[in-house]
């Protein structure tokens, strides 16, 4: 990976996050941009990259907020792991596998972040109402522009030193006119 690609890619989807997610928020839910970002290098970077990256993300996230260090930086880290443990028995380009992944991790980390909040402070309705919104619309938000934003990350995978396959979902390609 190319880390002074990764460094502005970095800056701009922060930039994306604190200033066009809050008008983005569509019933008191703003879209995981980070998380977007986390679960595409995920599949398509090197594993040690994309753990690295993942919680760099993380890390910078946790540096925007007031939340204790840390929490952001251990979930996307996790995330990545995740993600990179499973990603090869994925038909990685397809929409429904990025939409899909991207609900599931971001549903898994809106999980763990509500349990979290609710463990540690006092919270101000039930648990179940904070999860459905910060979670479950949260989740469907985010996933339902994944497939947007993976057009344009995959459009930058080549800046970032990402690797891009040269066959089809299925490992043979056409050549010659002849099918492999």
């Amino acid at each position: 990976m190319r880390w002074l690609t990764f460094a502005i890619l970095t800056v701009l989807v922060l930039t994306l996050q604190a200033a066009v997610a809050p008008g983005l928020e569509l019933f008191s839910a703003r879209p995981d941009f980070l998380l977007i970002v986390v679960v595409f290098l995920s599949l398509y970077a090197r594993s040690s990259n994309a753990i690295a990256a993942g919680w760099v993300l993380g890390v910078c996230a946790d540096l925007m907020t007031i939340e204790r260090f840390g929490v952001i930086a251990l979930s996307y880290g996790l995330t990545a792991i995740i993600v990179t443990s499973f990603r090869e028995y994925l038909f990685r380009y397809r929409v429904v596998t990025q939409t899909a992944v991207t609900l599931t991790a971001c549903l898994l980390v809106r999980t763990a972040w509500t349990m979290y909040y609710h463990l540690l402070y006092e919270a101000r309705g039930p648990m179940l109402a904070d999860w459905l919104i910060g979670g479950v619309v949260v989740s469907a938000y985010t996933a339902a522009l994944a497939p947007f934003a993976f057009r344009v990350l995959q459009w930058m995978s080549r800046p970032l030193g990402i690797p891009r396959p040269r066959y089809s979902y299925a490992g043979a390609a056409s050549r010659g006119g002849a099918d492999v």
